[in-house]
C-alpha cells in the first residue's frame, strides 16, 4: 500500500488520501479520498515507459486497492485532460464501474472518445462542469471546480469538502 494520510478536523472523522500514483513522480496521477464506506477517485492516469522498459507502451498505477474496494466506488473527478490524468480510465473500466465521473468539458469529451474505443462508455456516467460548479459525490465528498492556468485548456484546482474538512488538490 503506498503512504496513506489521514486528515481530521480536530476530534471528528477522518478522510483518508492515498495515492496510488502521481506523488514523487510523472504521470500515474491516481488519488483515492476514502470516508467510511465511501471512495471518490481524484483522475486517472497513466504514464510512459523509460528507456530500461522495451516493449512497454504504457505504465497504469497499482489499482489493486480499488479492485478489492470496488463497491465503495461512488465516483471521480478529473481535473484536465492530460494523459497523465485521464490515460488509465478506460483500463479502470474493464475491471470495475465508475458510477459518475464530473470534469470539463475538453476532458470529458476526450475520455468520451477513449472509452468509446474501448467499449466501456457503458460502464459510467460522463459529466461536464463549468468553473465555480459544485458536485457531491456519494454523501461525504462536496467538489468546488475553481479555474486555474496550466499547459491544458479548460483545467480546474478542486475543493474537496467533507465532514473532515476541506482539502484543496491543484490538479497538478
Amino acid at each position: 500500500m503506498p503512504l496513506t494520510v489521514e486528515r481530521r478536523a480536530g476530534d471528528g472523522p477522518a478522510v483518508r488520501i492515498i495515492p496510488l500514483g502521481g506523488l514523487k513522480e510523472i504521470g500515474k496521477n491516481t488519488w483515492v479520498f476514502e470516508m467510511d464506506d465511501e471512495i471518490m477517485l481524484l483522475d486517472g492516469g497513466l504514464s510512459f515507459p523509460d528507456d530500461s522498459m522495451p516493449g512497454v507502451n504504457i505504465v497504469l498505477p497499482n489499482i489493486t486497492y480499488l479492485r478489492e474496494n470496488k463497491e465503495k466506488i461512488k465516483g471521480m473527478i478529473v481535473t484536465h485532460g492530460h494523459e497523465d490524468h485521464i490515460g488509465g480510465i478506460a483500463f479502470m473500466l474493464k475491471q470495475f464501474e465508475i458510477p459518475v465521473i464530473h470534469g470539463p468539458r475538453l476532458a470529458m469529451a476526450l475520455l468520451e472518445d477513449k472509452l468509446k474505443e474501448a467499449g466501456v462508455l457503458n460502464r459510467t456516467e460522463l459529466r461536464r462542469v463549468a468553473p465555480r460548479d459544485v458536485v457531491r459525490v456519494g454523501s461525504k465528498f462536496f467538489v468546488e471546480f475553481i479555474r486555474n492556468t496550466h499547459s491544458m485548456a479548460d483545467s480546474f484546482t478542486v475543493a474537496i469538502n467533507s465532514p473532515a474538512g476541506l482539502v484543496i488538490h491543484s490538479g497538478d
